[in-house]
């Protein structure tokens, strides 16, 4: 009997799911119908939407440049190859399949390998009421598993993240997440950190949108933060493709972050 080592095994495991999904989806789906505007994809920037993809309809999100330079505190650079799977399993309920991918950490100890594969699901809420000036409403829960590399694991961690979208003046999408992430100490102790981010979005021509963001995560007396902008361009119905550079405000945040990558809807 042929035995995996756990990185290769979680590695198999991730390529089935991945699989299995994209099958079921083109087997289910008319791309004719299917549209990357609507919700649009949560890779391009750092806040994801309180939005839900259509029932039956999926995206697929990757981000092949995840870059992380060194922070001031010394923690070394960092490059991975992300994604993000979404399928709909109701109009208000998604299902969600995500990793840092394949990732290449720098330094005396560099190693590279599978991040850790993180199974996600939104769940929309209820619309926007521009008259009564309250957002839309999504929440998101997330539990990060330990299917990676040795070196990426870092314990089985749930999360939890309210999500909004709003529309103000002149046309600008405002959208933002609150949540609670968790992460074992050195000392294997579980510590809760608020996680905050944000974006500012304005279409400057059809189909392609600049914006602003950022994040804040913080808990323990550490935080990291960082702030930055970047583009999305939508050349077909059914594709987008999205940069995003920001710089980090604190010393455990890469002091340059830039990714790129694209989302093709099924």
């Amino acid at each position: 009997m042929v035995m995996c080592k756990p990185s290769e095994f979680s590695g198999r495991i991730a390529s089935l799911l991945c699989a299995g999904l994209m099958a079921s989806v083109l087997s289910s789906v008319q791309a004719s119908e299917a549209s990357i505007k609507d919700p649009g994809p949560d890779l391009a920037n750092f806040p994801n939407s309180a939005f839900t993809l259509p029932k039956g309809r999926a995206y697929a999100e990757l981000a092949p440049v995840d870059y992380g330079s060194r922070t001031r505190g010394g923690t070394p650079s960092q490059y991975s190859a992300g994604y993000l799977l979404r399928y709909g399993l109701t109009d208000d309920i998604e299902l969600r399949w995500l990793s840092q991918g394949y990732t290449w950490s720098r330094g005396a100890d560099g190693t590279s390998g599978m991040g850790p594969q993180i199974a996600d699901v939104k769940f929309h809420l209820f619309d926007e009421n521009k008259e009564a000036w309250t957002p839309a409403f999504g929440i998101e829960v997330a539990l990060q598993t330990n299917w990676a590399k040795s070196a990426f694991r870092g314990g089985v961690q749930p999360s939890l993240s309210l999500n909004f979208d709003q529309t103000l003046p002149q046309d600008i999408a405002f959208e933002y997440n609150v949540g609670v992430t968790t992460q074992d100490s050195d000392a294997g102790k579980r510590q809760y950190q608020l996680a905050l981010s944000w974006a500012f979005q304005r279409e400057i021509v059809d189909d392609v949108a600049v914006f602003v963001n950022g994040f804040t995560n913080t808990g323990q007396g550490a935080s990291s933060s960082a702030v930055g902008g970047g583009l999305q361009w939508i050349p077909a119905k059914r594709l987008a493709v999205f940069t995003n550079i920001s710089a980090g405000l604190t010393d455990i945040t890469p002091k340059l972050s830039v990714l790129a990558g694209f989302a093709v809807a099924f």
